[in-house]
């Protein structure tokens, strides 16, 4: 059956299916930094009540709907102010790195889950249908914001490593970053980036779990 615009029943049901995920995935992640701020020394994001994972505090609507149809969205970010940090460079980057492992972690856990309930022989497919878009989006998040374009956390890792903030690269990166993405994503280059580093990711996680099986 077919909706206008084209949308099937499964495809809305996949859609609704998804939603945890992303409210997951997005709120964990921006958890992250905040809290990782916080913890070396800039309490800006905890005193705007964004060191939580509740969804009204980090959602952006439009954001949170491309995520949901696009696979591709945006929190709101989390607010730091690095003259708080002891040594900048570096707390600006384990900041940035926090929502990377975060939404790695998650997804290990829920990878976690998802293998104990097949291993198990849980037959519940409304469940699997849930918890496993939690694991593939929290990777895709982790993977897609290792990539070094504002206003990823990849950019602000390697910039901050590698590149003065002057730098005519940067200034371009600033401003056509956003341009940039959606043409990586219309090209598909980062599905295949995605394929190319989930696949592994996976294999490593089943490999883990399989070990106390």
């Amino acid at each position: 059956m077919f909706f206008a615009g084209g949308f099937t029943v499964d495809y809305l049901i996949s859609l609704l299916y998804s939603i945890p995920a992303v409210l997951i995935a997005l709120c964990f992640h921006e958890y992250a930094h905040a809290w990782m701020a916080n913890k070396l020394g800039d309490p800006t994001a905890k005193n705007m009540g964004r060191m939580t994972i509740d969804p009204t505090k980090h959602l952006d609507l439009i954001g949170t709907i491309c995520m949901l149809l696009f696979r591709f969205g945006w929190a709101k970010p989390v607010p730091i102010n690095p003259r708080n940090f002891k040594k900048p460079k570096r707390d600006e980057i384990l900041v940035s790195v926090s929502g990377v492992a975060m939404n790695l972690l998650v997804a290990f856990v829920a990878y976690g889950i998802y293998f104990a309930a097949r291993y198990n022989g849980l037959q519940n497919e409304i469940f699997y249908n849930i918890v496993y878009p939690v694991v593939t989006l929290n990777i895709f998040l982790a993977v897609f914001n290792i990539l070094p374009i504002p206003p990823l956390d990849g950019f602000h890792i390697v910039s901050a490593l590698f590149i003065k903030r002057s730098n005519k690269v940067i200034e371009f990166l600033y401003r056509f970053g956003f341009i940039i993405l959606i043409v990586l994503l219309l090209f598909g280059v980062i599905s295949q980036l995605f394929v190319l580093i989930a696949n592994p990711i996976l294999y490593a996680f089943g490999s883990f779990y399989a070990l106390f099986v």
